[in-house]
């Protein structure tokens, strides 16, 4: 009897061991992609309740004092539908990430954000989330001034940069962004992926609505990628490539460009950092 209770009891210890551990991984990590929350501790806002027009600085604390990495914020309609604002990578400093998000309508938007590790888990030894939600709404409501709003985002800088580039084993991402600083009814964003790919490569794109299009030339294993569509005045255009490639030269793509009314921009050739 008394072997049996010790192999019984050292075996209920690790099983519960297990249990403990399987639980506080759960409270910050939803690795199926279900939605959770977070309280406010996690999300803050510079103003709340903000009025239309107003530039309210979003922070969020992933909780895990990452340096590596990005985070995501979005920000829901203003009847809390949908996730069309902000969803550009940041990296995040000492865990925590800010998000500049200007309401052009009153009403309750909804909040989340989520970590992901990029890069080598040597280099970055964190575990990515899945998203969370805001318990606290950012209320924004009608301005009272009854002055003209409209033109108080108009006031930019026309830029096409690289944000990040991601070179994990033969998985490649390239994060691009573009803004202009007049309204564009057509603008062509074209560039290269270098030769390696057997499949296309994946391409999103937040901010703007795009026809995107990609064309194997002759018998390369290089993709000629074009992006056209219309953009707002001052409202970044974030373009996300992710492809795979046995190419180990020294680019990942040739020069982008990025023409329209008035509009010529340059980006040269992106490499792996």
């Amino acid at each position: 009897m008394r072997s049996r209770l010790s192999i019984i009891l050292p075996f209920t210890l690790f099983i519960s061991l297990l249990l403990i551990t399987g639980c506080q991984k759960d409270d910050l990590v939803n690795p199926d992609g279900q939605v959770m929350y977070r309280d406010a501790s996690s999300f803050t806002y510079s103003i709340n309740p903000a009025q239309v027009g107003d530039s309210v600085t979003i922070s969020y604390d992933a909780l895990n004092s990452a340096d590596c990495g990005h985070v995501q914020i979005q920000v829901s309609g203003p009847n809390g539908q949908g996730w069309q604002n902000g969803g550009k990578p940041i990296e995040p400093d000492s865990g925590v990430a800010t998000l500049l998000f200007i309401p052009q309508e009153p009403g309750e938007y909804q909040v989340r954000a989520k970590y992901t590790r990029t890069g080598k888990k040597s280099e970055c030894d964190l575990e990515s989330s899945g998203w969370f939600v805001s318990t606290e709404l950012l209320i924004v409501e009608a301005d009272s001034t009854g002055g003209d709003t409209t033109t108080m985002d108009s006031s930019c800088v026309a830029s096409f940069t690289v944000d990040s580039v991601t070179c994990d084993s033969s998985t490649r991402t390239i994060v691009l962004t573009l803004v202009s600083d007049t309204a564009q009814d057509y603008i062509k964003i074209k560039g290269n992926l270098n030769k390696g790919l057997d499949d296309d490569a994946i391409i999103t794109v937040a901010g703007a609505d795009f026809d995107i299009g990609q064309k194997k030339p002759g018998n390369s294993t290089g993709r000629i990628i074009t992006l056209e569509g219309s953009v707002e005045a001052c409202v970044p255009v974030t373009i996300t490539i992710t492809f795979n490639s046995t190419y180990n030269g020294p680019y990942l793509t040739s020069a982008w460009t990025a023409h329209g009314n008035g509009l010529n921009l340059e980006i040269e050739p992106v490499s792996c950092e």
